[in-house]
């Protein structure tokens, strides 16, 4: 019995000096690595950047294993590019790195903070228009819906003809814990239409936004858009809509999922009552290009994204009095 015992003592001893000596390495990694991980992400940042033709400048902080710290980061193109430029002033990303390494980032972020970011496109192949998606290119949902997130003071320009996408100075706090805000000094579309001022409501639980009561015009509002990305482990995301104007509405639903290297996408709207007018500024046309009135709109289709000959279902339309302006 006394032999067994001082046994187990002697293991209990050798687990709690090896646990010590593992945490005394690892705090030394922490101490000692924390800069060369912050400068082997530096450069990584700078490779990716170099292969899409941006010079990026920027500082690193963060204890690496739980968040990372951005300041100060410019971008501009070197050759061919999208972007313009890229400018912000911090930003913070928090994660679970178990989490990161077992499920991957799409359910590893707890929360991201961006103060002071303008972001400029110009995208001089082609102007800014609904259009098919390359059929050769693999499509696949966003990765990044963090637990919670905050920006401030955020500007998002994309060049196009005959006038920019403008959203000016965005603001938004979403946190699951309690209802948030998102606000926009001036957003214009690429049609002209513009607005100052735009606010609403929002809530936030399990990566599921809901923005309700968005009013564009005294007789004219989103009741509610929600982006549910409470699936997006699984690959899943839904889009849902319910837009009131006159006395008319839409209201509509997208389920996407990931499949075959496109998205399984189906889509459902119903609309009664509706200026065709209205509809102008969503298909990135100028106000008035379209007119009469829209009493019936039956939209049920199913498919794979990218390939137009999966597609199958039904849509029916009701209009009145239509006219399209000559170009």
């Amino acid at each position: 019995m006394g032999g067994n015992g001082q046994t187990s003592l002697q293991h209990r001893n050798w687990r709690r000096r090896a646990l010590i000596a593992l945490g005394i390495l690892g705090g030394l990694f922490l101490i000692f690595h924390r800069p060369l991980l912050l400068g082997l992400g530096h450069r990584i940042a700078l490779h990716y950047a170099a292969k899409e033709n941006l010079k990026l400048e920027f500082r690193l902080e963060g204890s690496v294993f739980t968040n990372l710290i951005v300041r100060n980061l410019h971008a501009a193109p070197t050759g061919p590019s999208d972007v313009e430029s890229i400018d912000v002033d911090l930003a913070r990303i928090d994660y679970g790195l178990f989490t990161l390494l077992r499920h991957g980032i799409s359910t590893a972020i707890k929360s991201a903070d961006v103060h002071s970011a303008r972001v400029v496109m110009n995208p001089a192949k082609a102007p800014l228009r609904p259009r098919p998606p390359n059929p050769k290119k693999k499509i696949e949902l966003p990765d990044i819906f963090p637990e919670r997130l905050r920006i401030s003071d955020a500007t998002i320009i994309v060049r196009n003809r005959p006038h920019d996408f403008v959203a000016d100075h965005v603001a938004l706090e979403l946190d699951p814990r309690h209802a948030g805000e998102i606000s926009v000094e001036k957003l214009q579309l690429v049609g002209g239409q513009t607005w100052l001022k735009l606010s609403a409501p929002a809530t936030y639980a399990n990566r599921n936004l809901i923005v309700r009561d968005i009013v564009l015009a005294e007789n004219e509002r989103f009741r509610f858009v929600n982006f549910d990305a409470s699936q997006i482990a699984a690959r899943k995301l839904a889009i849902n809509f319910d837009y009131a104007v006159a006395s008319g509405n839409i209201s509509g639903s997208v389920m996407l999922h990931e499949a075959q290297t496109s998205l399984d996408t189906s889509v459902r709207v119903r609309g009664v009552n509706v200026p065709v007018d209205a509809i102008n500024k969503f298909a990135a046309l100028p106000e008035g290009w379209m007119s009469g009135q829209m009493e019936k709109l039956d939209v049920d289709l199913s498919g794979l994204l990218s390939s137009p000959v999966t597609w199958n279902g039904s849509v029916a339309a009701e209009l009145a009095d239509f006219d399209q302006e000559q170009t």
